[in-house]
């Protein structure tokens, strides 16, 4: 009786293997998809393939993940912060993770938690965009009105990323909410050497510029916003040059 047994356990156990690995790799599949809609800024279509994914392989910290920036994409802001959490849960130093659910409590005004969260996402080696982490650090500075801090957070951006826009943008906002206007120019120009065809430094630059009254300069600086971009701060910067001929 054994030797027929022990036969039907090994297939059993075959069996089983395959049915999950097929279901991840079906899973996988409307993960890729959802992830592309996202993308593309469809987060309705990117919740029906994540649901599915996360169905099929519940484990799955990035289907997780993925589910809470569909559903803060669509303002369900509880169901975000519940899929952040468990992707959390799942993977404990999943730097996006905790970077994401900071923006969310970023977006809700809980400037406490946002700090904390981006604060771990950045003490995670293995988290390979930090800049990132440290820029939305700036700005819940910011919005608490902690400007030093805040600069702080926007130059360790720049370190570790000499490429990000977002922390430039960052640095030279703190300059000009406190009315720092050569400071915040200064900062707009680095940037531009390591983005030369970035739009929205040229289009601060031209602004500061237009406050001080040096109207050619932002003429010249709004010309390059044209040159650089195709869409609001191109008709924006026509605008002005239309005003200020």
């Amino acid at each position: 009786m054994r030797w027929f047994i022990y036969p039907w356990i090994f297939i059993c156990i075959i069996s089983c293997a395959s049915t999950g690995l097929n279901k991840k790799r079906e899973a996988e599949v409307h993960f890729r998809l959802g992830d592309s809609y996202l993308r593309q800024g469809k987060p309705g279509f990117a919740l029906r393939e994540l649901v599915q994914a996360q169905k099929l392989d519940p484990q799955n910290p990035d289907i997780h993940l993925a589910l809470g920036l569909a559903y803060m994409a669509r303002g369900d802001l509880d169901k975000a912060e519940a899929q952040f959490e468990k992707s959390i849960q799942l993977k404990p130093e999943y730097g996006a993770a905790y970077n994401n659910l900071g923006l969310l409590y970023l977006h809700q005004k809980k400037l406490v938690q946002a700090e904390k969260c981006f604060k771990k996402a950045i003490s995670i080696p293995v988290y390979p965009t930090p800049e990132a982490a440290y820029t939305n650090l700036g700005s819940c500075y910011i919005l608490q009105k902690r400007y030093s801090n805040a600069q702080n957070a926007f130059r360790h951006a720049i370190e570790v990323n000499p490429l990000y826009l977002p922390a430039y943008l960052g640095l030279g906002r703190t300059w000009e909410i406190q009315k720092q206007y050569d400071r915040a120019l200064r900062v707009y120009q680095e940037g531009t050497q390591y983005l030369p065809q970035e739009a929205p430094l040229y289009y601060r630059m031209a602004l500061i510029y237009f406050l001080k009254g040096e109207k050619e300069k932002a003429k010249e600086y709004f010309k390059r916003v044209i040159q650089f971009d195709q869409g609001a701060l191109r008709q924006h910067a026509q605008r002005m040059l239309k005003d200020l001929q």
